[in-house]
């Protein structure tokens, strides 16, 4: 018994620092609470202000509101015309009146003639080139094909393997030449489809003679057309080929 009587006390002893302890703090926050707190009195002598907010203008102009004035509603009057006034016609002396005025004269001019009117000037340029040209020259073989562009390429075409079985490549190795050789041709389809004006450019006077040789051998074409007319057409056409030593 003695045992259980000093585990009671321990027990209670524990508890009652427990509560002494909370009841320290407690007391310890009320001080606090009554000493630190500084009670606000209002005074009668105390003067509120009041800040506005300050508005700047910028000198904008105000137009004062004024209400549309009615509009006025127009009376249309009617104009009053004595008929006493009118003077009556009779319809005969009408109609002979205006046979006089409407007589068709004869026509005292000369008809208008082609030789009357003024000469065009003639702006279109003597030449033009083949990718410019409304419709290119047609080479014979190239008839069947419809468009532009088709008988364009044909063109081409022809010209190309008439060159490359006709030239003489020959001539560089013969010469001394060496390499890459370019030859630059320019010649001109007539308005009766003849190989004409013919200009080459090479690196040696025989290559030269050789181009013209192959050019003329070119037969006649159908020439190109420029708003329906036959008009001439340039084309250019480089040959190219290389010196095997």
């Amino acid at each position: 018994m003695s045992n259980k009587k000093e585990v009671n006390v321990r027990i209670n002893s524990f508890f009652n620092f427990q509560i002494g302890i909370i009841v320290s703090l407690l007391f310890t926050y009320l001080m606090f609470e009554m000493y630190a707190t500084v009670p606000v009195i209002p005074s009668e002598t105390a003067s509120y202000t009041r800040e506005e907010p300050s508005t700047e203008w910028n000198s904008i102009a105000f137009k004062v509101y004024k209400e549309p004035e009615p509009t006025k509603n127009l009376i249309k009057r009617a104009i009053s015309i004595d008929p006493q006034k009118f003077k009556v016609i009779d319809d005969i002396d009408v109609v002979s009146t205006m046979e006089k005025e409407f007589i068709n004269d004869p026509a005292t001019t000369q008809p208008l003639t082609s030789a009357m009117l003024p000469d065009e000037p003639d702006n279109e340029p003597e030449s033009f080139p083949f990718i410019r040209v409304e419709a290119v020259p047609v080479f014979p073989g190239c008839e069947t094909l419809l468009s532009n562009e088709e008988r364009a390429s044909c063109f081409s075409e022809k010209i190309g393997k008439i060159i490359f079985r006709k030239f003489d490549t020959s001539i560089g190795e013969k010469y001394g030449l060496k390499g890459l050789q370019r030859i630059y041709t320019q010649f001109e389809v007539g308005k009766d489809g003849v190989v004409k004006n013919v200009q080459i450019r090479a690196p040696h006077p025989k290559l030269e003679k050789e181009a013209r040789r192959i050019i003329k051998l070119l037969p006649k074409m159908t020439p190109g057309r420029q708003r329906g007319m036959p008009v001439s057409v340039n084309y250019q056409i480089p040959i190219v080929f290389k010196v095997q030593m």
